[in-house]
C-alpha cells in the first residue's frame, strides 16, 4: 500500500501534523491493525519518529496499543463518527432516488464530491449482484480517472486542472477536453480507467444556480456494461441526477 501524499509544512508543527495524518491514514477497513514495522516501512519515516508519533496519538486516544508492537485506531474517533455522519449524510429523499437507481440498473450507486484534487464518495448503495463494485466511502480517489471524476472536472478551475495535470502526469489539454465534453454531453462513461475490469456511468448533480455539486454514478464489472445496457444506464443515471438536483442533497450542500 502506498501512503497518501501529504505536503510537509514549513515548520515543525505543521510537518508533525502532516505526518500524524499520514500515519492514521494507513488504517482502514482492510487494515484495522498495523505493526510498528509496517508503519515505519509505509511512512518511510525513522523508527524513532514513528514511535514518538504513536506515543502522542495514543495519549490523545487516537491510536490504541494492542500489544506486541501492533496498533489500531483509538476510541477517541468515536466522538466524531456520529458528527461526521450527521453533517455529511445525504437526505432521505436522495437515498430513495439512489435505491431506485439500484433497482433499475442492479449496479452499485455512489455520490462523489470533489475535495481539492481528489474525489470522495459520501453516499453509497450497493448493487444487488454477488460480483459488484464497492468503494470505501470517505476515501480519496483519483480525479483524473473514472466517470465520476470526469463529471467533477467540469467544476474545476483552470488552475486546479493545471495542478491535477502536473500531479498525475495527464496532459492539460486532455483534462480540459474531457471536462468540456462531459459538460456538453451531460454524462460520462468509462471502462477500466480507475480499475481494470470496472466500468461506470456518471452524471452531474447541480445546484439551483447550475453549479456542479457532485457526481452520481453507477458502477460495476465491465462485462455487464454492454452497449445496450450502457445506453439504458445513461438514461437512468441522468434522470436520477436531475431528480436529486431538484430535491437537493440535504444539509451536506452547505459544504459544497
Amino acid at each position: 500500500m502506498t501512503p497518501p501524499h501529504t505536503a510537509a509544512g514549513g515548520d515543525g508543527s505543521v510537518r508533525s501534523v502532516s505526518r500524524a495524518v499520514e500515519l492514521l491514514s494507513l488504517f482502514d477497513v482492510d487494515h484495522p491493525t498495523r505493526s510498528l514495522r509496517d508503519i515505519v516501512r509505509l511512512t518511510a519515516l525513522p523508527k524513532t519518529t514513528v514511535v514518538r508519533l504513536l506515543g502522542t496519538l495514543e495519549s490523545l486516544g487516537l491510536v490504541a496499543d494492542r500489544g506486541e508492537f501492533t496498533y489500531s485506531v483509538g476510541a477517541a474517533f468515536l466522538r466524531w463518527v456520529t458528527l461526521a455522519q450527521s453533517l455529511w449524510e445525504v437526505s432521505a429523499d436522495t437515498r430513495r432516488v439512489m435505491t431506485r437507481l439500484v433497482d433499475d440498473c442492479g449496479e452499485t450507486v455512489n455520490i462523489y464530491i470533489r475535495q481539492d484534487l481528489s474525489r470522495t464518495s459520501i453516499a453509497q448503495v450497493e448493487g444487488k449482484t454477488t460480483v459488484r463494485s464497492v468503494v470505501a466511502v470517505g476515501a480519496p480517489y483519483s480525479l483524473s480517472a473514472g466517470a465520476a471524476a470526469k463529471v467533477l472536472l467540469g467544476a474545476c478551475s483552470d488552475a486546479a486542472l493545471r495542478q491535477l495535470a502536473e500531479r498525475d502526469g495527464v496532459p492539460l489539454d486532455t483534462l480540459r477536453s474531457e471536462a468540456s465534453s462531459v459538460r456538453e454531453a451531460g454524462y460520462a462513461v468509462t471502462h477500466g480507467e480507475r480499475e481494470m475490469g470496472a466500468s461506470a456511468v456518471a452524471a452531474p448533480i447541480v445546484s439551483a444556480d447550475g453549479r456542479i455539486l457532485a457526481a452520481l454514478s453507477v458502477s460495476g464489472p465491465t462485462s455487464r456494461f454492454t452497449a445496450d445496457r450502457v445506453g439504458r444506464y445513461v438514461d437512468a443515471v441522468t434522470a436520477a441526477a436531475r431528480d436529486i438536483s431538484e430535491i437537493g442533497l440535504g444539509t451536506v450542500e452547505a459544504f459544497l
